[in-house]
């Protein structure tokens, strides 16, 4: 029987978070997972891609993130305001690679002396990018590695180092147009596995699995839109055999702009990157 590189992709992947999360200290198990009680969230996100050369690039994520509180679900109270930034190289139309930093502020949602209001999460990334063209859609496979240092809101709280592993599958295909081209609305299936590691990560290595299929839409070749429906899973940080759920409307601007002089400009347009 042959395999499809998709398939095997996605069986090496498996495969290799066999070794990197193996679970080590933890003899008792319950009899069966709980499931917390599920979370509504909002999340407004702009994507920024900046031509600097024919082949560089710089990248720029704003991300505005609410949760809910007791009045009202989704648009509650602000969680986090996101910054992530990073150069781009584009050595190809089906690859690409990115490296920089992250400054994540969450917002706490404990009163009291014993807890701060606001922390800072520092990140280090670099995410490694394929893209495989058919005549109508398009498939992504997406790694994506995270180095982060974080903290309990709690006063006195140490930072902790520890990695995120994260692998993406993602399509668009065109649903009124032949090609992604202007005009086009698309169907954007989403799934994503993020796995942990670290000196506190003991019997937690699942952090999150999101599912979250969403309709896009490109109105010109700087700029296009898309909103998701995103439902998540994932162990919880304080006990692996505890399950969190989130419901979470997602909205997202990207823009593509050239920063070059006019006279180095190509007039290749990539509505896929």
């Amino acid at each position: 029987m042959k395999l499809g590189g998709s398939f095997k992709f996605t069986l090496f992947f498996v495969f290799f978070t066999s070794f990197v999360f193996p679970q080590e200290g933890n003899e008792s198990f319950p009899d069966q997972s709980i499931s917390g009680e599920p979370e509504t969230l909002s999340w407004v996100n702009s994507y920024g891609t900046f031509r600097l050369s024919d082949k560089w690039f710089w990248h720029a994520e704003l991300h505005y993130r609410m949760r809910e509180n007791a009045d009202r679900n989704f648009i509650g109270d602000v969680a986090q305001v996101y910054n992530r930034h990073g150069i781009q190289y584009i050595p190809t139309k089906n690859f690409k690679f990115t490296a920089g930093g992250v400054l994540r502020i969450d917002f706490g949602d404990q009163s009291g002396d014993a807890y701060e209001k606001i922390r800072l999460e520092p990140r280090i990334w670099h995410e490694y990018q394929w893209m495989m063209p058919y005549e109508r859609f398009r498939i992504y496979h997406r790694i994506r590695i995270e180095h982060r240092w974080k903290k309990k809101f709690k006063k006195g709280s140490e930072y902790v180092f520890g990695n995120r592993w994260r692998y993406k599958f993602m399509m668009k295909i065109p649903l009124n147009k032949p090609n992604l081209q202007p005009g086009a609305f698309y169907f954007n299936p989403d799934v994503e596995l993020i796995m942990q590691s670290g000196k506190g990560i003991v019997d937690n290595p699942i952090e999150d699995l999101r599912l979250y299929p969403g309709i896009g839409y490109i109105a010109s070749p700087r700029v296009s839109y898309s909103a998701n429906m995103m439902y998540t899973t994932g162990q919880s940080s304080i006990d692996g055999g505890v399950y969190r759920e989130r419901w979470i409307f997602k909205f997202n601007v990207y823009i593509n702009l050239d920063l070059r002089e006019f006279d180095d400009k190509i007039p290749e347009t990539r509505f896929y990157d």
